[in-house]
């Protein structure tokens, strides 16, 4: 009898693993890179996309920024910072479209110049 409930118990277990296993889906997310190909540092870094925004206080030449979001909407995604003359500069990006994953790097180049490369594809 004492082995029955343990086949049982263990049956059950097994269930209950394999079907949270299986009622998982990937969520898509985007992986976004800000990297400061400037030799001086760049000040409060905002990126603003549908359904929210995130940033940091600085990043210094060289070095880049990893941040991980997932879209609420769709519409054109915005960059903003602030360059060693405390100018403040605002850039327009690409267009995301909410269910799309991947990654999104963003490059500060001299000159305040912006490149977006991303490389985003539809998660059903």
């Amino acid at each position: 009898m004492r082995s029955c409930f343990r086949s049982i118990r263990a049956f059950c277990a097994l269930a209950v693993v394999s079907f949270l296993c299986c009622g998982c889906h990937r969520s898509p997310w985007i992986q976004a890179l800000i990297v400061n190909e400037q030799n001086t540092f760049v000040n409060l870094v905002e990126v603003d996309y549908a359904g929210g925004s995130f940033g940091t206080q600085s990043i210094a030449p060289g070095a880049t920024f990893h941040y991980r979001f997932r879209l609420l909407g769709s519409d054109k995604v915005k960059l903003s910072f602030t360059d060693a003359s405390y100018h403040n500069v605002k850039v327009t990006g690409p267009e995301l479209e909410k269910g799309q994953a991947g990654t999104l790097r963003i490059e500060i180049e001299p000159g305040n110049k912006v490149a977006w490369q991303p490389a985003l594809r539809v998660v059903q």
